[in-house]
């Protein structure tokens, strides 16, 4: 009767315990998937061009950006390579090295519709359902052949999935 009991009390635990999780498909680790700047490449010179920066460099991708349903975002070991561009003719050059060291950060968010903003500075990830995305405007600088007048700026975008 005792361990009747005991199973009885350890089941409705077990039952508040997983009702009391948040299913929010927004909660939880998200890796980053792909670094865009709208420009193909094939900086590791397979025969495959890419515009994912991360299929092209042998940088080591550990960037993990965690939700949580207290209302925190972090990122840890943030995907930072050093990046250089140049732009002849119409055609980019490209150039791309590690950037040693770990670079992450942590704040507050507040989720309106599907568009996760992070707070004090209002900058936003877009969840379509299956990742998140995030946009930095004019943050990539094109630069002339001889890298002393930049000559445009293009968007970056991260892609993050679980």
């Amino acid at each position: 009767m005792y361990n009747n009991y005991k199973t009885f009390l350890a089941s409705i635990a077990f039952l508040i315990i997983v009702s009391c999780q948040d299913t929010n498909p927004l909660f939880g680790k998200w890796k980053l998937s792909s670094w865009d700047i709208g420009v193909e490449m094939n900086l590791n010179e397979d025969t495959i061009k890419s515009f994912n920066l991360l299929d092209e460099v042998d940088c080591k991708n550990k960037e993990v950006l965690t939700i949580k349903s207290d209302g925190t975002i972090n990122s840890v070991n943030t995907f930072s390579p050093l990046i250089k561009i140049s732009k002849t003719n119409k055609k980019y050059n490209l150039n791309a090295s590690c950037n040693e060291g770990s670079i992450g950060f942590a704040s507050s968010y507040k989720i309106v519709d599907d568009i996760i903003v992070i707070e004090p500075n209002d900058q936003i990830y877009y969840f379509n359902g299956i990742q998140l995305t995030r946009v930095f405007k004019k943050a990539i600088k094109v630069y002339d052949s001889s890298f002393t007048k930049i000559i445009e700026a293009k968007d970056l975008t991260l892609n993050y999935i679980k």
